[in-house]
Order: C-alpha cells, then sequence, then structure tokens
C-alpha cells in the first residue's frame, strides 16, 4: 500500500507538472479532464489539492466568464523544478502527449476573452479581447451598453464571430486613399475552432 503522504505529494506535484508544461493558465475542467481521464485520482480529491496548492502559494486560482482557471506562480514554478523527479516518467510522458494534443486548442480559447461588469448606473460595461500565443494583446474592445442581456449577447457574439470582426475592425481603421495593404497580427491558431455551443447561436 503506498504512503498516503507520499502519495499527496506526488498527486500535488503531478497538477503542478500538467499547468507548467502547459504554459498558460489551465481551467478547473481541463485539469479534471486530463487526470480523471487517466485515473490518477478522482474528482473530489482534485479538487482538495488545488485549494491546497492554491492555500500554499503555488497556484493563482482567477475566474473568467464563470471559468476559474489556475495559474502556475513563481513559487510553483520552484517547487516542480526541484521535485519533478518524483512525478513518474510515465506521467510525464502522458502529460507531454495530452500538452503536444491539446495546446493549440486550449490556446485559442483562452485567447478569446469577452466579459460584462455591472456600473454604478445601471448600465453595463463589455470588455473583449483578443490575445496573441503569449497572452499580449491583440485588439481589445470596451462598450457600454443598457442592458444584462445586451452585455451577454455581445459577449456570445464576440466569441463567435471574433475572426471576422478582428479582420473587419482592423481593416476600417486602417484604409486610406492610399491603399496602404492591410497586414493581420493575428493568425489563424489566434482564434478557436467553433463549438457546438456556438452552432446553437446562429
Amino acid at each position: 500500500m503506498a504512503d498516503p503522504i507520499r502519495q499527496l505529494a506526488e498527486h500535488k506535484l503531478i497538477i503542478l507538472h500538467l499547468v507548467q508544461k502547459m504554459g498558460i493558465s489551465l481551467s478547473n475542467s481541463e485539469i479534471c479532464q486530463f487526470l480523471l481521464n487517466k485515473e490518477y485520482m478522482d474528482y473530489f480529491s482534485v479538487q482538495q489539492y488545488l485549494a491546497e496548492l492554491v492555500d500554499a502559494g503555488w497556484l493563482e486560482k482567477s475566474k473568467e466568464h464563470n471559468n476559474t482557471r489556475y495559474t502556475l506562480t513563481d513559487e510553483g514554478e520552484e517547487v516542480i523544478n526541484y521535485f519533478q523527479n518524483h512525478v513518474k516518467e510515465s506521467v510525464k510522458e502522458d502529460i507531454s502527449i495530452y500538452v503536444k494534443e491539446n495546446s493549440k486548442r486550449i490556446r485559442a480559447e483562452y485567447a478569446v476573452t469577452a466579459n460584462y461588469f455591472p456600473e454604478f448606473n445601471g448600465d453595463f460595461l463589455v470588455k473583449c479581447g483578443l490575445c496573441d500565443d503569449d497572452g499580449a494583446p491583440l485588439m481589445e474592445l470596451s462598450v457600454s451598453v443598457v442592458s444584462k442581456q445586451q452585455a451577454q449577447q455581445i459577449c456570445r457574439n464576440w466569441r463567435k464571430n471574433v475572426s471576422h470582426l478582428y479582420g473587419s475592425f482592423l481593416t476600417a481603421l486602417v484604409v486610406s486613399d492610399d491603399e496602404i495593404p492591410v497586414e493581420f497580427k493575428a493568425r489563424s491558431e489566434n482564434f478557436p475552432e467553433p463549438t457546438s455551443e456556438d452552432s446553437k447561436l446562429t
């Protein structure tokens, strides 16, 4: 029977190693999907370990658009670098395969942001954005609307149509009588693939 204390430490290191190798913030659902599919631990254990890693200062927790995301802190980076030899090579290989197969999709999903916030006057401020692979902003848009329903619809439309909107906005802003060629900094991989949820909105 495995030593419970050692197993606890190994499970936490697996989570840290996963987030480190992905190189960006990971959502609670992405972390759970990998760990549960590989049967490394159960759902409730994952939630417990994530909370303890946040309390220890090794992961930073943030919320965006009803998604909880976890980012590796500098302290967490030091911990996993020092103790990574305690993660089994077979687990490291599974993580490497998962990162290779899913990194592009996850980065594209996280590159598109759309959130809204209530204002003191009763209006809602909507903030939409598009980032490159390194998280640097390619486009940011803020607009004030009079209802929550409008704010939610703008967020849905931005996420669904971001590639078209980005190109249209940029083309309209740089057009001139001098016929300056329009070059887009964003590449196709910066845009997420359409999801089944998006198709329901059309």
